[in-house]
């Protein structure tokens, strides 16, 4: 067997039982790897209904059958679970180191299960795996348990969760390599709540083999080459990072300001890439991932802010771009510094820069209307407020006052309140919305409601710059196709960030990257075919959960369908043309991804893609 190891290691912390398992070939072929198998096991082990921060759910770590190679840009990895936030379907992805070293231990897959006694952490070494106590390293930030984790080998790859998931904060996320995060639907809390601190990965680097390796050569040659490419026509990524993005989406009229009433920020140079260079250029270096070719991710040489820790070289990040829009212009701040330090402290305490950015606007906007109850006057904060802001992330980390609620996540916070507060709650499925507005771009808003884990910008987005001036059915197509490409990407597993380099990675480029790794044979038909089986199965784990038609729960927040967007470029504009046309396009997308009316697979469908003695079996 080649790309995939064909076993899973599984971890029960009640028991503190390890065993090896092999994974059927059957599975590796049909979901791929990383999120495809995550997927799969999850659907198969978790029962429905239960609560997410009960034993029972279960922790999917997952790498991809590309990782590992010579191939580039495979430096991420995936992870599955039940969502605390949304008590649905949860997967996220995180870049780094994690993902190959998975891999170089013998493994496809991590299964965590079960509840510890005491804090733990699992050992994964070339001496034998342990879960070991970790009393000493619980109520420490992530920092301090990776410094602590990797102190006797610099090069042990550690993810660990902060005080934010021991407090079982709904969006807490886990840390990678001090600044790398799942950051969506509350893994860190999972982790919190399994009193399990951390992983830690240690293992040689070696290549894992592919059948022909002139071929592997040959194709790495090639992504080398389009990488090259892209940098030399001047692909902003390649220099600047995600940074580059905020003028992107300024201009366009899709960046977050002030919990979402605008989509045009006026200090929006203030945090730009221009801002961040001007002031940073000699401070910031690169820190990629394992074997990638565009390195986009900064951190700090030697940062000169009063609030950084001494000895913090390499572990300071320059904010992504998701961070900057939801930090900086959905809170009205325009202050890079104060963005840097609030990233810093949520990097450490393991909290989701995405749903704070989130949950802290809507309390903002609840304060600028006059909408918090009496009881919660003391918490009134100001948009632009970056002092109380910073203020405010321990208290939510460790659910302190205010902080309690807002750990809560925007559904559940806003669900306490009377009034108008619902109105201007952005979620969906109650997951936090990301830093890009869909009422800037024509079908947007159908790949937010419809993605399983909830809106992410990582879900698929329709090939347009068109805004919302016509039916979202006429970018259906596109919408569909890039949904898969997503889904391949994150089970392979390959970097998204694929669409900066010249040509473009597609789905046919998937299926030669998997061909390569395997020696299986792939065509584009065969891996669309996969991808369109783990988009559904994803779906299909969501639908046990709902009292009624999953239709009911695929929906945007009254903002984005209701209030058109008040200036900018985008001015008028609303997520559909109307509300008649987000039904009809529903139904439509429905159609296409073989489901009913209400959103439920149909049963051709489900034997098609060969989840019929799969469902049979649960």
């Amino acid at each position: 067997m080649f790309g995939w190891q064909g076993k899973l290691l599984r971890v029960d912390l009640t028991t503190q039982q390890i065993r090896e398992e092999a994974i059927p070939q059957e599975v590796l072929h049909q979901f791929i790897g990383g999120k495809g198998l995550g997927t799969y096991y999850l659907y198969q082990e978790v029962p429905p209904r239960i609560n997410p921060l009960d034993p029972m759910n279960r922790f999917y770590l997952a790498a991809g059958p590309a990782q590992g190679t010579r191939i580039p840009i495979t430096g991420r990895i995936a992870a599955v679970s039940k969502s605390p936030l949304t008590n649905l379907y949860i997967d996220s992805q995180m870049g780094g180191n994690l993902g190959p070293q998975l891999k170089r231990a013998g493994y496809d897959l991590l299964i965590i299960q079960g509840k510890s006694e005491k804090p733990a952490w699992i050992q994964i070494s070339p001496n034998g795996h342990a879960v070991n106590d970790a009393t000493d390293l619980w109520g420490k930030t992530t920092h301090e348990t990776e410094l602590a984790l990797r102190k006797a080998d610099p090069n042990t790859q550690v993810l660990s969760t902060g005080p934010a998931g021991e407090h079982l904060v709904r969006f807490a996320c886990l840390t990678h390599n001090y600044f790398r995060n799942f950051g969506r639907g509350g893994l860190g809390a999972v982790f919190g709540a399994k009193q399990l601190k951390a992983i830690a990965i240690q293992t040689e680097k070696v290549w894992i083999p592919t059948p022909d390796s002139e071929k592997e050569l040959s194709l790495l040659k090639k992504l080398v080459q389009r990488s090259r490419k892209a940098k030399r026509r001047g692909h902003s990524l390649h220099y600047h990072g995600t940074p580059w993005l905020v003028d992107y989406a300024n201009s366009i009229g899709m960046f977050p300001t002030r919990n979402f009433q605008a989509t045009h920020f006026e200090g929006h140079k203030e945090i730009s890439d221009e801002s961040i260079e001007k002031k940073y250029h000699d401070d910031k270096r690169r820190t990629p991932c394992e074997g990638c070719v565009i390195s986009c991710a900064w951190t700090f040489k030697k940062p000169d802010f009063k609030w950084a820790p001494a000895g913090q070289t390499g572990k300071i990040a320059i904010p992504e771009y998701e961070t900057l829009g939801l930090m900086g212009g959905n809170l009205g701040i325009a202050d890079t510094h104060a963005i840097i330090h609030a990233n810093h402290l949520c990097n450490a305490l393991g909290l989701d820069t995405i749903s704070i950015g989130n949950v802290i606007g809507f309390l903002m906007e609840l304060s600028q209307k006059g909408l918090l109850p009496d009881e919660l006057k003391g918490a009134k904060i100001e948009f632009g407020d970056a002092n109380s802001v910073l203020e405010l992330l321990p208290k939510i980390a460790n659910r302190e006052g205010i902080g309690d609620r807002l750990a809560q996540g925007t559904r559940q916070f806003a669900s306490e309140l009377d009034g108008e507060a619902h109105q201007v709650a952005v979620h969906t499925k109650g997951l936090e919305y990301p830093a890009w507005d869909p009422r800037g771009k024509l079908g947007l808003g159908l790949s937010y409601a419809t993605a399983a884990a909830g809106p992410s910008h990582l879900r698929g987005w329709p090939s347009t710059t068109e805004p919302p001036n016509a039916s979202a059915t006429t970018v259906l197509d596109s919408l569909l196709e890039q949904q898969n490409l997503k889904v391949l990407k994150d089970s392979l597993i390959i970097c998204h960030f694929t669409h900066s380099i010249s040509p473009r990675l597609g789905i046919k480029g998937c299926a030669e990257i998997l061909e390569t790794v395997t020696g299986a044979k792939a065509t584009k038909e065969s891996v669309n075919e996969a991808a369109n089986r783990i988009w559904l199965l994803a779906r299909m784990f969501n639908n046990r959960e709902y009292d009624d038609a999953p239709r009911r729960y695929d929906v945007l927040p009254h903002r984005f369908m209701n209030e058109p967007i008040p200036d900018g470029p985008t001015k008028g504009y609303t997520a559909f043309i109307s509300h008649k046309d987000f039904e009809e396009s529903l139904t439509e997308f429905y159609k296409r991804r073989g489901c009913d009316t209400d959103g439920r697979p149909t049963k051709i469908t489900i034997q098609n893609l060969g989840l019929a003695k799969m469902m049979s079996s649960i």
